[in-house]
């Protein structure tokens, strides 16, 4: 089927919205740098209201954006430094749901020392009035460097 150019010019929309959604989403939970923090609060303008947030290889499954946010609040606690980098997106973009595949490297530290998290993330998107929200996201982790 032959798309038309106003819907060609969409997708290209749509997929730039969701790699934009992704690196805010990186931004806003890095921290240890410049003054830089978790922001709490722009994790609900990233998630929808009862999105997931699951890494099954460390047993975190939360539900819900309040639910996500005390997730947060603990890695927080427990981290110093964080810096997330995605690479190798696969978007598959189906009306007003998207799935996405993310490489991810991510400098963290824990205690007094630099590791390195290498995953990927299995992600959904849906878009809303207000535009692209995550709707869950997945993280499965490939190898921790440093520990």
């Amino acid at each position: 089927m032959k798309h038309t150019v106003e819907q060609r010019i969409k997708r290209l929309e749509d997929l730039e919205e969701i790699r934009t959604l992704q690196a805010i989403y990186g931004h806003t939970v890095d921290k240890g740098w410049a003054g830089k923090e978790i922001d709490m609060e722009k994790l609900a303008e990233i998630f929808t209201e009862n999105a997931t947030w699951e890494c099954p290889d460390y047993k975190i499954s939360a539900k819900g954006l309040q639910e996500i946010v005390e997730t947060f609040k603990a890695m927080d606690a427990e981290h110093k430094f964080f810096l997330h980098s995605f690479t190798n997106p696969i978007i598959d973009i189906e009306g007003d749901k998207a799935k996405a595949k993310w490489i991810l490297f991510s400098p963290i530290m824990p205690e007094n020392r630099v590791n390195c998290l290498l995953a990927s993330y299995d992600n959904d998107y849906v878009r809303t009035s207000k535009g692209w929200r995550l709707q869950a996201l997945r993280l499965h982790i490939a190898n921790f460097l440093g520990e």
